[in-house]
């Protein structure tokens, strides 16, 4: 059994679809090196909305770490969350 609290568990979750999510549809160059930094950063951004925020606190949490990816590189555009499901940690991005 894991000592990790439910909440970081779903944050981590949902931060990880996202960036699945995202990584299907975005132009990003390759090879990419910053997976597990964006991932944190989405973790963080998340966690605070988790059992506390609605669904769309949580999608404008992932968003804005999406919208700060983009601005730091160019050469990634992607797609934004447009659904989130903090039950089951899933998203949908469009």
């Amino acid at each position: 059994m894991s000592d990790t609290p439910a909440p970081d568990r779903t944050a981590r979750a949902m931060a990880e679809n996202v960036y699945a999510a995202f990584c299907r549809q975005a132009r990003m160059p390759h090879p990419f090196r910053e997976e597990q930094t964006i991932l944190a950063r989405l973790a963080e951004a998340i966690r605070p909305q988790i059992g506390t925020g609605s669904p769309g606190d949580i999608i404008a949490a992932a968003n804005v770490v999406l919208d700060e990816w983009e601005r730091r590189d160019p050469d990634v555009r992607g797609p934004r969350v447009v659904s989130a499901n903090q039950i089951d940690a899933t998203v949908t991005v469009g």
